[in-house]
């Protein structure tokens, strides 16, 4: 195993257990006092806007990597069987027997990704869909959805304007589907 140099490593868990996953690992660390072997444990997390009937927006955390954490530690013989016994986690991602370190560049990705400010949209808006819009100046007026981007949560629609097909952009707040 490792000298004394602490590392990052992946740790699979099963799949919705990450977060109880890492308080039981703080929790043991204290137990078994392994406070200088187990350094911290990441959940790599963002956050994920839907929008729900009558436009309103719910944000929630979503795992970048379900059923994986990453923890930071000094492997010795003891820290290894402390974070393999520990309730819900499956395996340490690695080679057969020898769990494998994280690099500092793949670190720094998923880091970046996670404290990265841009929110990421969920819906059920699809291209083709019949839209009421039920905000804006054109409050009332039905379309049909030409673009749906979800990372910016806007949606087109083109709704009927003097005769004519005319293309408008709206967030998802905006409008419900028929």
């Amino acid at each position: 195993m490792s000298e004394n140099k602490s590392e990052w490593y992946v740790i699979q868990v099963i799949s919705g257990t990450e977060e109880n996953v890492k308080q039981s690992l703080f929790q043991r660390r204290e137990s078994f006092a392994l406070e200088d072997h187990i350094i911290d444990v990441f959940v790599p997390t963002h956050d994920v806007v839907s929008v729900r009937a009558g436009g309103t927006k719910v944000k929630k955390k979503k795992n970048i990597l379900p059923g994986y954490i990453l923890v930071e530690m000094v492997v010795t013989n003891e820290s290894w069987y402390i974070v393999r016994n520990t309730p819900n986690v499956t395996w340490f991602l690695g080679a057969w027997n020898i769990p494998v370190p994280v690099s500092g560049a793949e670190l720094e990705q998923l880091r970046g990704k996670v404290e990265s400010k841009d929110e990421t949209f969920s819906t059920k808006f699809a291209k083709w869909d019949m839209a009421l819009i039920t905000k804006w100046a054109f409050e009332w007026n039905e379309g049909i959805v030409t673009d749906v981007n979800e990372s910016k949560g806007l949606v087109k629609v083109n709704i009927n304007l003097l005769g004519r097909d005319t293309p408008i952009e709206l967030d998802f707040s905006q409008i419900v589907v028929k």
